[in-house]
């Protein structure tokens, strides 16, 4: 059998840590009364591609049985004994990347009652992204809080804070709010005593002038019922500091950034979304054509955008004529490109894979695509067990396969057929769809029908728009008397794509209406993908075997 189709050892750990880990947080959810239909659809997705993944080799080694000697049948007792090793050791990661996800949802951990905090000191660790149209969600870390009769405490653990949508827009360029001034608590100013540049804030109190990843805030409001959410009153928060010079510096760059992009109006605010994962200045009616369309992940930061950074970091670093050079400069400049957008589970998933396939490569090693994802997935599940029950991780990471299991069965039956460049991302978009279609059809509810047609044309231009855009930047950086027609030729651009993508969004969605609509529909479109990665298998098997042979 082709050493190529062989399922690898990383591949059953990667299954089975997915499988156990959203087993076990399913049962969870249901053991709390919380319907999770989500999950339960990943659970079952996953122990069917763990079936698919034992059922390959078993089939070939049935195709093959006349040919068995005592040898090939101690060979598949050891086949039998490796994937259970593997599937252990999958399962023992799942049990523990779920265990320390329960711990991490916990309410924070101090010896105030939640119900009497009035006020939070935080450190921000993500950035301020929609919640509905009334509120912002960032994700915290605790340092300290204090009751409503000025009582202070230490407190510890992470949470989300929700911050009015008026306090957080009011603070992007032409942002305009009518949310009063900072209002200093006198119950904060205990709490940080020990610590010069909290003195020095607390001397000369600064309202928080932006929301971003790495600032210190004292924060006015009160915890929800579930005690892991906090919601802030309609005042300015106090600035209390960074937690490091660089985050200091990489809040400057974003800041300077979006002032920059908001005087390119429309099309600035796509770049700033292609670039940053901010959609603060892109308009409503664009986002929802672009989401009704099927084209949601092109404005999620994702490998597409990874890999155009990569590539234009690659041809520039050819000024230093020298090939590894080019190729470090390459991968210097993706490592920049993730500090600065932010971390997001697409981006993580793809910077992983960068830097395991760049490692695999300085072993001498070529490992597989597949093996590349599998092992990203075991450790990002691993280590950010809080992502992986996002829908962002789960779409990134089910696209990704279906491109490489279901898109390269899709590539093999259009060759010949169509132009390879045409039959490259049709395939992709094809295997991605299928992959993800009972994700999507089960989270959101409904999909896309012209969501592959969608996708092979709007997504070239997007790419156009974006190496153009990084281009424009510097330009009009160097020469600001530029930036006017710079900004008016990628609105340009800006009009067509949109036109495009309002033209996809109108045209009808699959919506199955009950839930055994949506269940026979979901495994409808995984099988066809299964089944035209068996089928590509067996053509491969019969194009090897009537290869003539050497004598």
């Amino acid at each position: 059998m082709d050493s190529r189709y062989v399922v690898s050892p990383v591949a059953i750990i990667a299954g089975a840590t997915a499988a156990v880990f959203y087993g076990l947080y399913a049962l969870t959810q249901i053991g709390s009364h919380i319907a999770s239909f989500i999950f339960i659809t990943a659970f079952l997705l996953l122990c069917a591609f763990l079936l698919f993944l034992a059922a390959v080799p078993i089939a070939a080694q049935l195709t093959h049985r006349k040919f068995q000697s005592q040898h090939c049948r101690q060979k598949r007792v050891q086949s039998i004994v490796r994937f259970a090793l593997c599937a252990i050791a999958g399962a023992a990661i799942g049990s523990y990347a779920a265990r320390t996800l329960q711990r991490e949802q916990r309410p924070p951990q101090t010896l105030a009652s939640l119900s009497t905090v009035r006020t939070l000191i935080a450190e921000l660790t993500g950035e301020p992204v929609p919640a509905g149209s009334d509120y912002y969600r960032i994700p915290v870390k605790l340092i300290a809080c204090s009751t409503g009769r000025n009582e202070q405490f230490s407190a510890s653990g992470v949470m989300q804070l929700f911050v009015p949508a008026a306090l957080v827009r009011g603070t992007y360029s032409g942002g305009i709010t009518r949310i009063g001034r900072a209002e200093q608590s006198e119950s904060v100013a205990p709490l940080l005593s020990g610590t010069a540049v909290f003195a020095e804030a607390l001397r000369n109190p600064q309202e928080c002038r932006f929301y971003v990843r790495g600032m210190r805030l004292a924060v006015q409001g009160k915890f929800g019922k579930t005690g892991t959410v906090f919601y802030a009153r309609p005042v300015q928060p106090v600035f209390l500091g960074w937690n490091s010079p660089l985050s200091r510096l990489r809040a400057f760059f974003r800041f300077a950034f979006m002032r920059m992009l908001y005087g390119w109006g429309e099309a600035g605010g796509l770049l700033l979304a292609l670039l940053a994962a901010d959609k603060a200045f892109l308009p409503a009616e664009c986002i929802a054509a672009f989401r009704n369309a099927g084209l949601a992940h092109i404005l999620a930061l994702s490998g597409m955008h990874l890999s155009l950074i990569g590539t234009a970091a690659l041809q520039g670093g050819r000024i230093f004529r020298h090939k590894s050079r080019a190729a470090w400069f390459s991968l210097a400049a993706v490592f920049l490109f993730v500090w600065f957008a932010g971390s997001a589970p697409s981006l993580n998933r793809a910077l992983g894979m960068v830097c395991i396939a760049a490692a695999g490569r300085a072993l001498g090693l070529k490992p597989p695509p597949l093996s590349v994802l599998c092992a990203m997935l075991t450790v990002h599940i691993a280590i950010a067990g809080a992502e992986a029950i996002t829908l962002g991780f789960m779409l990134s990471y089910g696209a990704c396969a279906g491109i490489i299991i279901f898109g390269e069965a899709c590539a093999r039956f259009m060759a010949g057929k169509i132009p390879p460049s045409f039959a490259g991302s049709i395939s992709a978009s094809v295997g991605a769809q299928l992959f993800t279609a009972p994700i999507v059809i089960f989270a959101i509810g409904n999909i896309a029908a012209a969501g592959v047609i969608a996708s092979c044309v709007v997504s070239p231009l997007v790419s156009v728009f974006l190496i153009g855009g990084l281009i424009c930047i510097p330009l009009a950086l160097i020469f600001p008397f530029t930036s006017p027609l710079l900004g008016y030729g990628l609105n340009a651009a800006y009009r067509i794509i949109f036109a495009l993508a309002d033209f996809f969004a109108r045209l009808p969605v699959i919506a199955p209406e009950s839930g055994m609509q949506r269940v026979i529909f979901s495994a409808a479109a995984f099988a066809v993908g299964v089944c035209c990665a068996i089928l590509a298998y067996f053509q491969r098997k019969r194009t090897i075997a009537n290869l003539p042979r050497l004598t």
